[in-house]
């Protein structure tokens, strides 16, 4: 399980998406083995991340949550963060949360792009914190 990394995705915004796949799988160090699993949607991160703790230690979490015009989008912002750090602190796990949370999807796009890529970056910090 050492360098084994579950990359649990939802594919709502399937553009962006992609995008910040691209960006962490172009910057991933080639030691780690990722195996990726779809979602339909952010929420669902959580339930995926949980079903696979048996099997890994690390993972990256990739969605995309875009405000509207209710309060769906702070609470659930806040409740899947939250819950990445709980599942974090309690099973003592890895997660790199790359769950973007953006006003509108050009501001998405733009953090999926080829420059500042979030997807990149969450990959970054896996190769900083495991790869010695």
């Amino acid at each position: 399980m050492k360098n084994k990394v579950a990359i649990v995705y939802s594919d709502y915004y399937k553009d962006v998406t992609n995008g910040l796949l691209d960006g962490f799988n172009n910057s991933i160090d080639a030691s780690f083995v990722c195996d990726e699993f779809k979602v339909s949607g952010s929420w669902e991160i959580i339930y995926k991340i949980n079903s696979l703790l048996d099997e890994y230690d690390k993972f990256i979490a990739i969605g995309v949550i875009v405000k509207g015009e209710t309060d769906h989008y702070e609470f659930l912002s806040s409740s899947i963060a939250n819950q990445l750090l709980n599942i974090t602190t309690l099973k003592n796990v890895y997660i790199s949360n790359c769950v973007l949370n953006v006003l509108n999807i050009e501001q998405a796009a733009q953090r999926a792009g080829s420059e500042n890529n979030k997807g990149s970056e969450s990959a970054q910090a896996l190769n900083n914190l495991f790869i010695t």
